[in-house]
């Protein structure tokens, strides 16, 4: 730990909690000691926290005094997780169609954060979110995953992620000012991450030095074989970490060779911010216990055991403006069976992260996960972007951006293997039409999706 690092953290942190009335680094220490505790301990913390937002959204939010009433539940009926599922999922449907009753009532307008996420899909979701919620809990949730990578608060820190343009108050601009010069942190918004920009962001890479990179994997790859292929050197990045998307072996392989580090994932989003991440072991996930309960259901809403992909329903326990209770945000996955060799008492999510718009959908109706079916590897070994598209179900689109040397390639011997992989995965051949592009095309949240379905909504969902 550097001097800097040590005052960052015991001194001028904590200065910035008093100035703005937030408790970002005792919570931070809070969590630091209950990851050790036995799960247990962190199940009766999680069940006594529950309790508390079940009554809040109870009194406070119209959505959920409705739902319950409609159920004949009353607050004490929910108490632990298990107890939790007599309530049903939250949708984003739900969130559009009745965003004002979500609402809690009482909280002050200055303690509200309106925000939005674009999704992987890219249709817009708005929220809210509370102060606390923001700058306390969340915060501090990011620093446990960023000490787990062997980071400290005050190193240098590139963070590629989707802006936001609310407008700030004086105030709020100075703040911000100084949590970035306090972290030393250097924002690149991901929508800059285009071919024209490549050499500025391997140029601000090098000046920053970073201990540690937050992006989407695609972005970074992107700039990591910019770098690879026009020679440029490239300072190592011990925690280079990475969310919002899939990692694909080839996207792994380019990233530990430029900045000479095994990625590390993490998994959260803009409406929950962090919810899981690594430790230096690089397994599963370990799940923010203090702050979320996890489900993974299937598609009548039965629980599954560790091993088993479903669906994910996430409660946020600490999000009392807008609570999410048994969201259901569109995303699969599953826990994992065992223990972290680490010795954390947290539940492991696998790192396998899907979603339910990212199914092939099969002939016979049957579905399957798209990211079962990695073709990155049947591609020339140099391609880093991507994108197969299924446009009805027997006929694919698969863009390529080829490297330089790339263009005589035999591609229609790849073509066949992609329709081969296909034909494996659905059980026909499709055809597939290969599209060799200058790019591939961000979505609403800055992502370049490795798959994406044309097909109608129900039959992706369905496959009816």
């Amino acid at each position: 730990m550097s001097a800097y690092t040590w005052a960052a953290r015991h001194l001028l942190a904590p200065m910035l909690d008093m100035h703005r009335g937030t408790h970002t680094m005792s919570r931070l220490s809070e969590l630091e000691q209950m990851q050790w505790w036995p799960p247990e301990r962190i199940r009766e913390t999680q069940s006594r926290c529950l309790r508390q937002l079940i009554s809040h959204a109870y009194e406070r939010v119209p959505y959920y005094r409705t739902v319950m009433d409609e159920r004949g539940i009353r607050p004490g009926d929910i108490i632990d997780a298990e107890s939790l599922r007599r309530l049903p999922p939250l949708t984003k449907a739900d969130i559009r169609a009745h965003f004002d009753d979500l609402l809690a009532r009482g909280i002050p307008a200055d303690q509200l954060r309106a925000g939005w996420s674009g999704g992987t899909t890219g249709e817009r979701l708005n929220y809210c979110s509370t102060r606390q919620e923001r700058f306390s809990y969340a915060y501090a949730r990011w620093l446990l995953t960023f000490e787990w990578t062997g980071a400290r608060l005050g190193d240098p820190h590139v963070s590629i992620r989707q802006a936001f343009a609310r407008p700030l108050s004086p105030n709020e601009r100075l703040l911000n000012d100084l949590s970035l010069r306090l972290q030393r942190l250097t924002k690149i918004d991901t929508m800059q991450v285009t071919e024209e920009n490549l050499a500025v962001l391997v140029a601000t890479l090098r000046r920053a030095r970073p201990t540690s990179v937050f992006s989407y994997p695609s972005a970074l790859a992107l700039v990591a074989s910019y770098a690879h292929d026009h020679n440029l050197l490239c300072p190592s990045i011990p925690a280079v970490c990475l969310g919002g998307e899939r990692l694909h072996d080839r996207q792994r392989a380019i990233l530990r060779e430029v900045f000479g580090s095994d990625p590390y994932v993490g998994y959260g989003s803009n409406e929950l911010h962090e919810v899981a991440g690594q430790c230096s072991e690089r397994g599963g996930l370990h799940i923010l216990a203090g702050d979320f309960i996890i489900e993974v259901v299937d598609n009548d809403g039965r629980p599954l055991p560790p091993g088993e992909r479903g669906k994910l329903l996430i409660t946020s326990l600490h999000n009392y403006g807008m609570p999410f209770i048994r969201y259901e945000n569109g995303d699969t996955g599953s826990f994992m069976p065992g223990d972290c060799p680490c010795g954390r008492g947290l539940q492991l999510l696998s790192p396998l992260i899907g979603r339910t718009s990212e199914f092939l959908v099969c002939a016979d109706g049957r579905r399957a996960e798209a990211m079962d079916l990695d073709i990155s590897n049947l591609l020339p070994p140099r391609v880093v972007q991507y994108q197969l598209v299924q446009e009805s179900i027997d006929r694919f689109t698969l863009r390529v951006v080829p490297a330089g040397t790339d263009v005589d390639y035999p591609w229609d011997s790849i073509v066949d293997a992609v329709s081969a992989a296909l034909a494996s995965a659905t059980g026909s051949r499709p055809h597939v039409e290969l599209h060799l592009v200058d790019s591939i095309s961000m979505n609403l949240s800055g992502k370049r999706l490795s798959f994406v379905s044309h097909l109608e909504p129900a039959v992706r969902q369905t496959g009816a």
